[in-house]
Formats: structure tokens, sequence, C-alpha cells
């Protein structure tokens, strides 16, 4: 099984974005989400792959980078960032570190 790890984010304007940093081998990451937008569709998810990186935390940023542009076409922000299965590959503090350099003003959470 591949290894991954979880990231929820959550908008002001209620959408759900579950974004997965994929890590298959050492050398590289990808990035992937489900968004879940009730002001779009109420019924059903939609699949993203965001891209390859070279490393996971590359993989996050990209993750935190689309989240951002999807949210804000309708006039959200990031209000909520969670791990909910732990930070396998790219740890809290790091997290907090581009979320800062990307002027997202939320508090990364782990297990919440």
């Amino acid at each position: 099984m591949t290894p991954i790890q979880e990231v929820d984010i959550y908008s002001d304007n209620k959408i759900k974005i579950s974004a997965h940093v994929v890590v298959p081998n050492s050398s590289t990451a990808s990035a992937e989400a489900v968004i879940y937008d009730p002001n779009y569709n109420d019924l059903y998810s939609s699949y993203q792959t965001i891209g390859q990186f070279a490393n996971p935390a590359d993989a996050y940023e990209a993750i935190i980078k689309a989240a951002q542009k999807y949210i804000s076409k309708s006039g959200g922000s990031i209000n909520r960032i969670n791990n909910p299965c732990n930070t396998e590959f790219v740890d809290q503090n790091t997290q907090q570190q581009i979320l800062n350099k990307l002027s997202v003003s939320v508090t990364v959470e782990v297990n919440a």
C-alpha cells in the first residue's frame, strides 16, 4: 500500500477539501484532493490531481495553493486545517511555516 498523509482543509463558505500527500518512494511525492463544494454540487465530490513533486513539503505547499485558489473563487478563505491521521511526511511545524509563508492565518491541527 502506498503511504499517504491526509490533510483536511475547511473554508468559511462550507467547502471541504480532503487532500493527500502521496509518497510512493523516497524520490518523489504527489498531491491530490477530493473537493466537496456544496455551493457547486451538494450531492457529489470531485477528484483533482495536483501534481508530482520532489518532496512531501513541496506537495503540501501545492495543496495549500490549490485550496486557496479554489476556495477564493467563491469568495471564501481557509479557516481550518487538520491532519486527521498524524503527520507522516510533513510535520506540524513545517506545515505551519508553509502556511505562514502563504499568508494563511490558521493554526495547523493534528488529530483534532
